[in-house]
């Protein structure tokens, strides 16, 4: 064993009565500088309601942390050179006192219980178990939210019938084994291991293994073990890495050959361990490995390569012989494999491979409208002649027709009638068009032949993960807002989109051309938040330009007239932001109205009335039919920047409408009622909002009532830091964008 630099890091007790001292548990963790992860993980130790244990904190070539060590725990902190994080849970061992051993990545954390509820069962010779439960998400967020999702219960690589199999807790190796996710996932975390098995077995973590080092210390210690035992309080929360571009884990890390080569290593290493009868799942579990990685490997490989893993695989599955794997429950496919395996044939894996890839893809299409038109999108579609004068529009994913996209298709038209043809996307409901301009369903076999031919393609938001960018492909993404609330990478929990939000992310700002930016302030926000190293357009908002029209005042009778408004009375446009909590299931949310509208309309009505603009993803959630008169549901009106334009007063809390708004510079009141709550727990802000925001931070309908009773005092009173706020967030903004926009893209040589 290499030596170690130890250091006592924090502790309650001298270092002779430390050493003196008996342990029942010695908490192990691999520390590799997971600044991010380590505050919630230690946190869980010092909040556990079983205290008598010690915390082994064995630093990888890297300092210990300086920051979130509770004052309680008792740490021994480790420092070793970069040798990975099996020799760093091996150097654990060495040190731990305790009578139990428990091993803990730096980057999960543990139920409050857990500790407690497995030394219930540990006899100095039982090694005790208990569930692991995966999450994207932060303690805080994990335990508000109630969020979970149980690793063994997840979907996993066998078959369909395997994964309405439900694991047996009381057989270790269906529980351990069989049932994890993929072979990667077969760990020896959380357990409770006895000291004495470890120290007279000399079992220890294979330091030759990166991916799978847990794997034959797992199955050597469930074979020497005299007892083990299953504690269903005993919860592990294995930590899900939303971040696979800039903080991977090791199952995300991209590197096919070496993960390979360790899945048979891992094997031939713990394959002793496993007996015949008792063990089978342990086998059965590599075969399905076989299938789901090594076989697409080796379509993917060079040939030498090819060669080389088959005769590994070769070496790899005699270790059972034929008999022993003609025993395991398998159905055709890994069947074949394996015989060709045990063959070394790795021109027929490949075939058959390729053949069983080919009969699945045919399945899905022949049974499946959707990936029917995935498909053609992505073998035919994509093949034909591009579509040079096309330019595809799309606003909010097909729900209206607003923002910056609609003032770019109408300076287009004015400006160069007959020079393009348009195509709308919709949501299933036609769009109400000025120009012609055809339209298209989204996800449509329409959408999917033009979204494959068309030159350019101007969205304000995401495209679908399967857009595939064609050489000669022109993408302008306007974007929609001055970000407020932090986004993309910059968020530490992605509580309500995919937890691989992020990675998805990444991968479609890969296919912009251009980004609109607003102002300074939104560059440098995009360009780190999104990863985004393309052409920037400093032009201003084109959804904005409305804001600086000639006519305003006939605009603004229209818009009173179109929407059968009072002309006499002033205007109050209240536009919340969705909450990230706030849904019932994955694109369902909900809306709680915090305003009382009734004392609101007691108080202001005969002077004001009120228009409600909800986010798009709440539009359907309000009822004001009680409120007839007083109060508008206008969340599915196109265009907010015609609300922009009859209002008087503008008031809202996190969104970034008021970034918009204060083009105009009229007042803005600020309802924000659960501001410690969403700037802590839900996203976090880039700027500081009791400082800058140019109106009053109000939390009561009361307070919002009295502001709007005294509009001209709040006038008076922020006046300054309007002035300041404009500076800052509205300087590129002069009614011109959509024609700056419009002679970078479209006349833009390096398109041509």
């Amino acid at each position: 064993m290499p030596h170690c630099d130890i250091i006592n890091y924090v502790c309650t007790n001298a270092r002779k009565e430390m050493e003196e001292c008996h342990m029942k548990i010695s908490v192990v963790i691999a520390y590799h500088d997971e600044k991010q992860y380590i505050k919630d993980c230690l946190a869980s130790l010092a909040e556990q309601t079983f205290q008598d244990f010690e915390v082994i904190l064995v630093c990888d070539g890297c300092g210990a942390p300086e920051e979130g060590i509770p004052e309680k725990l008792n740490i021994v902190t480790v420092r070793q050179e970069e040798k990975g994080v099996a020799a760093a849970r091996n150097a654990g061992i060495e040190k731990a006192r305790g009578e139990y051993v428990l091993f803990l990545d730096a980057d999960d954390y543990l139920a409050e219980e857990t500790l407690e509820a497995l030394a219930q069962k540990a006899d100095g010779e039982t090694l005790v178990y208990g569930p692991k439960t995966a999450t994207w998400y932060s303690r805080k967020v994990y335990q508000d939210n109630g969020e979970e999702l149980d690793e063994q219960n997840d979907t996993n690589d066998g078959s369909a019938e395997e994964k309405q199999t439900k694991r047996n807790p009381e057989d270790p190796y269906d529980f351990l084994v069989a049932h994890t996710k993929n072979w990667q996932n077969i760990s020896a975390l959380g357990l409770l291991v006895p000291r004495k098995l470890l120290m007279e077995n000399q079992i220890r973590f294979c330091e030759e293994l990166v991916y799978d080092a847990d794997i034959p210390m797992l199955m050597e210690m469930l074979a020497k073990a005299l007892k083990t035992a299953y504690q269903e309080k005993g919860i592990y929360i294995k930590r899900k890495h939303n971040d696979p571009i800039n903080l991977p884990s090791l199952l995300q890390k991209k590197d096919a050959a070496k993960k390979v080569a360790e899945a048979m290593k891992s094997y031939r290493l713990a394959s002793p361990f496993a007996d015949r009868e008792n063990a089978k799942v342990f086998h059965y579990r590599f075969a399905m490995c076989l299938v789901t990685m090594i076989s697409p490997y080796m379509i993917e490989s060079k040939a030498a390569e090819k060669k080389e893993t088959a005769g590994e695989l070769k070496q790899t599955l005699e270790i059972l012989g034929k008999d022993g794997w003609a025993q395991i429950s398998l159905k055709h496919h890994p069947r074949k494999l394996i015989a060709y395996g045990l063959a070394g044939d790795a021109a027929k894996i490949v075939k058959k491979t390729r053949n069983h890839a080919r009969r699945q893809t045919l399945f899905r299409v022949c049974t499946s409208r959707a990936k029917c038109k995935r498909y053609l999108y992505e073998k035919v579609f994509s093949k034909m002649k591009m579509l040079d004068d096309m330019v595809i529009f799309e606003s909010f994913f097909g729900k209206s027709y607003s923002d910056s996209p609609k003032y770019i298709f109408e300076y287009m038209n004015e400006t160069y009638p007959g020079k393009y043809r348009y195509m709308w996307v919709n949501a299933g409901k036609k769009l109400n068009l000025p120009y012609p301009s055809k339209q298209m369903k989204r996800f449509s076999f329409k959408y999917f032949f033009y979204m494959a031919r068309a030159k350019y393609i101007v969205f304000n938001g995401r495209q679908p993960q399967y857009f595939i960018k064609r050489k000669g492909n022109v993408f302008l993404e306007t974007w929609h807002g001055t970000p407020l609330k932090k986004l993309v990478f910059d968020m530490e929990d992605v509580t309500t989109a995919s937890p691989l939000y992020k990675e998805q992310f990444y991968i479609q700002t890969r296919s912009w051309d251009y980004l609109v930016a607003p102002n300074r302030f939104s560059e440098d926000v995009f360009r780190h938040a999104f990863m985004y190293d393309g052409k920037m357009l400093e032009t201003g908002y084109p959804r904005n330009d409305i804001l600086y029209c000639k006519d305003m005042e006939k605009r603004m009778r229209e818009v009173k007239e179109e929407l059968h408004l009072p002309q006499d009375k002033k205007i109050i446009l209240y536009a919340p932001t969705w909450r990230d909590d706030e849904f019932y299931g994955h694109a369902k949310y909900k809306f709680t109205l915090q305003l009382d509208l009734a004392k609101m309309q007691k108080e202001l009505g005969d002077e004001y009335i009120i228009l409600l603009r909800t986010h798009y993803f709440i539009a359907d959630v309000l009822d004001l039919s009680e409120y007839e008169g007083f109060a508008y549901n206008l969340s599915k009106y196109d265009d907010i920047a015609r609300l922009y334009l009859i209002s008087d007063v503008l008031i809202t809390d996190y969104s970034s409408v008021f970034f918009d708004y204060a083009n105009l510079r009229r007042p803005m009141l600020f309802f924000t009622y659960d501001l410690e709550k969403y700037r802590s727990v839900l996203r976090g802000f880039y700027i500081d909002v009791e400082e800058e925001l140019p109106g009053p931070m109000l939390m009561t309908t009361e307070e919002v009532i009295g502001a709007l009773q005294d509009i001209e005092k709040v006038v008076t009173d922020y006046r300054d830091k309007y002035t300041a706020f404009c500076d800052k967030y509205c300087a590129w903004e002069d009614g011109t964008a959509a024609k700056k926009v419009v002679e970078a893209v479209f006349s833009d040589k390096s398109n041509k």
